[in-house]
């Protein structure tokens, strides 16, 4: 599925990012969102160079939540690809395709303190986790801030919980 709120054409992109994310709930039913500076999202980040995709998502989550998954504890919801117009690039604006691949992962998760490790990155922005119903995903949305990123967090996130709120209500996911 393609997000395209600015009516980017594909010759308008001149940035590109991989990235994975997951849907974790904890023993409680509550969701991991993560927080940096205020932008909103699930756990997750980057596809490495050459990287499959739930090696990328195991190290993601081992680095985020501190927790250990395996193949069996996966359910993959589907690619979405986001274009972003003025995304804030390393080296400025870009118009950047977002390519997220969504996981769920099955069995609730206990997050695990002293196995989380942080990259420079995240602590430079702040880097927190956030326990919340998922009814709440929409205030989340709702703050307002100047974080740069946010408004693109906002588009993703809710994109990614509404997908995954529709498979679980279609019994496509258990």
């Amino acid at each position: 599925m393609l997000i395209n709120n600015a009516n980017l054409q594909k010759g308008e992109l001149n940035s590109f990012a991989h990235k994975v994310r997951a849907v974790v709930f904890d023993e409680e039913g509550k969701l991991y969102i993560t927080d940096m500076n205020s932008s909103f999202n699930l756990p997750g980040g980057r596809v490495e160079n050459s990287e499959e995709l739930i090696d990328s998502l195991t190290r993601e989550l081992k680095e985020e939540l501190g927790i250990d998954i395996t193949f069996k504890d996966v359910a993959y919801i589907g690619n979405f690809v986001f274009w972003h117009k003025n995304f804030p690039g390393e080296k400025g604006l870009v118009n950047r395709e977002n390519k997220v691949d969504l996981f769920w992962i099955i069995k609730p998760q206990k997050l695990i303190a002293e196995e989380i490790n942080l990259t420079n990155y995240e602590k430079h922005y702040n880097f927190k986790l956030r326990l919340i119903n998922i009814a709440e995903i929409k205030k989340l949305i709702k703050v307002k801030n100047t974080n740069e990123y946010k408004i693109f967090t906002d588009v993703e996130l809710e994109t990614l919980i509404d997908a995954y709120l529709k498979y679980r209500k279609e019994g496509i996911l258990c």
